[in-house]
């Protein structure tokens, strides 16, 4: 993966962790300042939230960009199927780019996506697993699992089970029912957290009549971590797996090396 996506997550989810930290050091003794200090808590949920939000979208933009690009460099390349069903702006295509004529597909892919968000799993499983093949353990959520539970930084708040217990579970069915225990666990903890951003721009934490509690700053730097547990995790599985994509369709190792893989 380029080096860009990953630095912007990372100093935007800095900064949500800055503004927990400060939150944490005010005092609460009255209602005003029980909820100014609530408040800012819900502001670095929701900048967790945007920073996992944009980190995906400009993941995507990559990956559809440089399969164009490979394309582009050499048309023995085979492209899936499921690539040529993706709509890209004609506009961007068209523009000349006299300096970068391979810019054309970034740009493409950029604004294609600039319109879009990627703020449920489902849709970064619809949109990421087409890369990555069948019936080797590669496919979000589920099949990575089995490496990401047992990772420096995993917890059972996280995936309803410690790596030491998962790695203790026999193989076979009791494996398999593990498995899909961590996968259910671990998209119902992401979809909550996903959900209370929502919750937070749409009605300012307000569904019923009252906005609801937040809890404590340690809470909210819980889901910080959580957060940024499973880009971290997600970047690093991409950038394993997008160079063997690439292969699988073709490129060569001269278009791959222009690539960048």
């Amino acid at each position: 993966m380029p080096i860009t996506p990953k630095r912007h997550f990372d100093e935007d989810i800095a900064r949500a962790k800055a503004i927990a930290v400060h939150a944490k050091t005010l005092l609460s003794t009255t209602p005003f300042e029980e909820l100014l200090r609530d408040d800012l808590l819900r502001s670095a949920w929701m900048f967790a939230v945007g920073a996992m939000d944009a980190y995906f979208c400009d993941a995507y933009a990559h990956f559809l960009a440089t399969t164009l690009q490979a394309k582009s460099l050499q048309p023995t390349v085979v492209l899936p199927a499921f690539i040529n069903k993706i709509k890209i702006p004609i506009g961007s295509i068209l523009s000349p780019y006299a300096n970068r004529p391979n810019w054309r597909w970034r740009m493409a892919a950029k604004a294609m996506m600039e319109r879009d968000n990627v703020l449920d799993l489902e849709k970064v499983t619809k949109l990421f697993n087409p890369f990555f093949p069948d019936g080797q353990n590669k496919k979000l959520f589920a099949e990575v699992l089995d490496v990401w539970i047992q990772l420096p930084g995993a917890t059972a708040h996280l995936f309803g089970i410690t790596g030491t217990v998962f790695a203790a579970v026999l193989n076979g069915h009791a494996k398999d029912q593990a498995r899909k225990d961590a996968a259910k666990y671990f998209t119902k903890r992401i979809s909550s957290i996903i959900q209370r951003r929502h919750d937070c721009i749409h009605n300012c934490d307000r569904p019923k009549t009252s906005p609801q509690p937040v809890g404590s700053a340690g809470s909210v730097q819980n889901v910080i971590r959580d957060v940024r547990f499973t880009v971290e995790r997600c970047d690093a599985h991409f950038d394993s797996e997008y160079a063997a994509f690439l292969t699988r369709i073709g490129c060569t190792s001269v278009t791959r090396n222009q690539l960048g893989y």
